[in-house]
């Protein structure tokens, strides 16, 4: 295998040496730096993404904003060389440490140059096609869902361990899914935005400034969605976070300062329980005889983190 991957790697003009199995591919050391070597399954869709991708982080390049991984090109241009069934791409990578949610300095470092990153692509219409689609909502027809077992289990009058979970989790969570029915369509349509949508720490490199990688996942969207996504990792590593959300607004802003913090929106996107309500869908389309502990643990979970951004607003009244 490391002989293939110096061959892909030529390719692609590196010479590949130290090659190591990672999690998201084979990194190398090479004479012009750390490259990671990716392999995927050649389907139209996949290929399109990447070309996606490669506009979007050329643009931001372009534009100044070097903090993000490249696609090295082949000698016929392309970001990908596709051999059989599958093809392999080459992006420059980092050695750097992963971001650290629970230090308030490097999070708010974070955001400044997110603000930054949205900025820059703006408006910005690409030739290529994201795989992945914005996160639709749908609180109408998720509510009814949810509503829909409860009115099952209460008719039956026997409870599973989850049941009584899901019940508790049920008065929880409808009223955030209301709060996002009622937000206005024309601020639910300002997506003219690139998200990169898989802000977690170990897509974040803390160079002198955070260095962004796993484009994988960026689409058009909202801005303030992938700054909801950072406050969830934030809580998620710090529960008991208590950096205000002024302060992540402010770093914000440092780096997009038109941005407008719609509030409402904000709040509403926050607590919209996007888990809780995957996890029940999951559990009771299946009819299961017993509990897996699985699922107990997924609904904990999920009960858990909306709790804990119910009481991290709170605090900031």
């Amino acid at each position: 295998m490391e002989s293939h991957i110096k061959y892909i790697a030529s390719l692609f003009g590196v010479e590949a040496k130290n090659i190591t199995r990672e999690k998201f591919g084979f990194l190398c050391k090479t004479d012009q730096g750390v490259v990671v070597v990716q392999k995927n399954p050649a389907t139209e869709e996949n290929m399109e993404s990447v070309l996606f991708q490669h506009e979007v982080k050329e643009h931001l390049h372009q534009s100044g904003f070097v903090n993000a991984c490249r696609f090295l090109l082949t000698k016929e241009n392309l970001p990908y060389h596709r051999t059989g069934g599958d093809f392999f791409a080459v992006l420059t990578a980092s050695t750097a440490p992963p971001a650290d949610f629970t230090n308030k300095n490097q999070l708010l470092a974070v955001v400044e140059s997110l603000g930054r990153m949205h900025k820059i692509l703006a408006g910005v219409k690409f030739n290529h096609k994201p795989k992945r689609q914005q996160d639709l909502m749908l609180p109408e027809k998720d509510l009814s869902s949810l509503t829909s077992y409860k009115k099952k289990l209460m008719k039956a009058g026997k409870f599973s361990e989850f049941d009584m979970l899901f019940l508790k989790a049920y008065e929880k969570s409808a009223p955030h899914i209301s709060a996002w029915a009622s937000i206005p369509k024309d601020v639910l349509g300002n997506n003219n935005y690139i998200c990169h949508n898989l802000l977690k720490e170990e897509n974040i490199h803390m160079e002198e400034v955070p260095f962004f990688t796993n484009f994988f996942g960026c689409c058009y969207g909202h801005y303030l969605s992938d700054l909801v996504y950072i406050i969830k990792r934030y809580l998620k590593a710090e529960p008991q976070g208590d950096l205000p959300l002024a302060d992540i607004f402010d770093a914000y802003k440092k780096g997009h300062p038109e941005a407008d913090m719609e509030q409402d929106f904000f709040a509403a996107k926050l607590l919209y329980p996007n888990k809780l309500i995957k996890v029940a869908k999951d559990y009771y389309s299946k009819n299961h005889r017993f509990v897996p502990k699985a699922y107990l643990s997924r609904m904990e979970e999920s009960l858990e983190r909306v709790v804990a951004l119910e009481e991290y607003l709170q605090a900031q009244k």
